[in-house]
């Protein structure tokens, strides 16, 4: 029954068995080795060719401040983006599935948004906030 469904609950194990919620979860986490674990939210996946986008563009930013040292990174601009989405995720709880202890846990990742979101853009230097933008934006 879990393979089949690994958010089963231990009351309609035990109610389709007809025996105890004891006695079902004596068996699933003592005799089968299961236990209930959630996933964990992740920003996103980066895929091999982002990462490698990454990796060559902070050996270029460091070689650049080798050369020029504390110049270079007090020109330095960079931007933070931080939004709200409006959807109804996965509860926490809804989450939780059955795994064996050597199973890898589960993840989910971010829902796209359905509907506005709000986002706050900024953008800084070594002094401090040079400019901040916030805008709301409607998705059909």
């Amino acid at each position: 029954m879990i393979l089949g469904n690994r958010r089963i609950k231990q009351k309609d194990i035990a109610k389709q068995l007809e025996i105890s919620k004891e006695r079902v979860q004596h068996i699933i986490t003592d005799i089968l080795g299961y236990r209930k674990v959630s996933a964990r939210w992740v920003p996103q996946m980066l895929t091999d060719e982002v990462k490698m986008q990454i990796k060559t563009t902070c050996a270029e930013l460091l070689k650049h401040y080798e050369k020029e040292g504390k110049e270079f990174i007090e020109r330095i601009v960079t931007r933070d983006e931080s939004s709200v989405h409006h959807y109804d995720s996965e509860s926490k709880r809804q989450s939780m599935e059955y795994r064996h202890k050597s199973s890898p846990s589960p993840r989910n990742f971010k829902v796209v948004a359905s509907a506005r979101k709000l986002m706050l853009t900024v953008f800084r230097d070594s002094e401090g906030i040079v400019i901040r933008i916030s805008e709301t934006r409607k998705y059909c």
